[in-house]
């Protein structure tokens, strides 16, 4: 904890023995005060105030309250002592996987559990499968990916209607920060993060900041990101990225455009058949592909780099969210191009069969003795398809497709909300000559 035991103890001594059973005065300068603006109780008070009740007791001692559930009068003050507030002061671990290590003063866990409390001075460390998401009372978000070091400097979010300070250092590897723009009336959250060699502060953004041994990169996607390197200062918009080297002026530059994906609809259904795919960025040199089950990828599940224009992902069965960015010559991770799959297990492995009828300018499809939902893949070559969905396949589909053109076809049952059958093989329509 970021104050001992002995200390808390040591103040609920003082606290009895000095008998403050007056007035609901503040009994120490550096005390937290309230003035309660509507009938309420401490607890009620407390609860608004830390975002806990953990110490309401102890603080309705304090302000000499028989109990909690004390209720206080209008134009009256609370106290609360300042190591009541600092011991609640933290953020919290959202999301955990792999060789995460959490290092406190004297203590180090790995891997952490979810939920676990982190204060200033803390060190989170991933290994080469490990990533951590933390998050924070104002609503901030910040990934740690995997081979990172991220140490939290300072944490002040407990009330954030007056301030929110959060300060980190990293050290090495890559860091994702998404901070919440604040709402009208609330004072912005003063965010910082440093590097070796540039210092980044934001007020309502998402950007990430790379490390190498000689270099430090950070690229922004959304908002805007101010930041100081080697002396100088640089507003960097979205869509812009800068390069930190020691004793170099800092170079900005554009960072690619989200890929676009092949896939058009809302959700695409994939199985281990399948392949996600998408078209070249002028400049890319590889591209990362992230899958995570949550829209803030703050649950990440597989992060895959490939210099291809596809892949071939292998995840449980589920729904998930995927970005996919452009890497260029200068390791600057581009603008991501997001999509919502849903992964399926192929839990049938005959291939189903599937009639196809030519009447002039219009083809019938069925599968049949199969009523169940199917996806029909109508394309003019074994990689370019339209995807329909058919509701129930033993009914005749009929599509006008024009007669001077081969049309390639295949079809799957969907057997579930996370089941498929294997492809078909292929059914090749070919072309009608004059």
């Amino acid at each position: 904890m970021k104050i001992l035991n002995s200390i808390k103890k040591s103040l609920i001594v003082a606290v009895a023995s000095a008998g403050i059973c007056s007035s609901l005065g503040v009994a120490d300068p550096s005390d937290h005060t309230v003035v309660i603006r509507t009938e309420q109780t401490v607890k009620q008070i407390v609860r608004e105030e830390l975002q806990s009740v953990r110490f309401a007791e102890q603080i309705a001692a304090y302000n000499g309250m028989p109990n909690a559930s004390t209720l206080l009068a209008v134009g009256t003050t609370l106290a609360i002592p300042r190591p009541y507030l600092d011991s609640l002061d933290f953020g919290r671990i959202a999301f955990v996987k792999g060789d995460v290590r959490h290092s406190q003063t004297n203590l180090v866990v790995n891997p952490p559990g979810k939920g676990s409390h982190i204060f200033d001075g803390d060190v989170l460390e991933t290994g080469s499968d490990g990533f951590v998401s933390l998050v924070f009372n104002s609503g901030a978000r910040v990934n740690v990916q995997p081979e990172s070091r991220v140490v939290i400097n300072d944490i002040q979010c407990i009330k954030v209607s007056v301030k929110c300070v959060i300060a980190l250092s990293a050290t090495k590897g890559q860091v994702h920060s998404d901070i919440i723009p604040a709402a009208d009336g609330v004072p912005p959250v003063q965010f910082t993060i440093d590097t070796p060699f540039l210092t980044a502060a934001v007020r309502g953004t998402a950007f990430y900041v790379d490390l190498d041994q000689s270099e430090n990169r950070i690229g922004v996607t959304k908002g805007l990101v101010a930041t100081e390197s080697s002396g100088a200062q640089n507003d960097l918009p979205e869509g812009k990225g800068l390069s930190a080297k020691p004793g170099v002026v800092a170079e900005i530059v554009d960072l690619l455009e989200p890929p676009v994906l092949d896939q058009d609809s809302d959700v695409i259904l994939f199985s281990e058949e399948d392949n996600l795919s998408w078209v070249a960025i002028d400049g890319a040199i590889s591209y990362e592909a992230n899958f995570a089950t949550d829209s803030k990828m703050s649950e990440s599940q597989l992060v895959e780099q490939t210099e291809d224009l596809l892949l071939s992902p292998s995840l449980l069965p589920g729904d998930y969210h995927v970005t996919v960015a452009a890497i260029d010559d200068n390791e600057f991770l581009g603008i991501p191009a997001k999509a919502k799959i849903s992964y399926a297990e192929i839990s049938e492995t005959q291939q189903p069969e599937m009639t196809i009828v030519r009447r002039g300018g219009t083809v019938e499809l069925s599968m049949p003795g199969y009523s169940g939902a199917a996806q029909l893949f109508v394309g003019e070559s074994e990689d370019s398809f339209t995807i329909t969905t058919v509701e129930n396949a033993s009914e005749k589909l009929m599509l006008e497709l024009p007669e001077n053109r081969e049309w390639v076809f295949k079809t799957r049952k969907i057997l579930g909300s996370h089941k498929v059958s294997a492809y078909s093989d292929y059914y090749v329509l070919s072309a009608r000559r004059p």
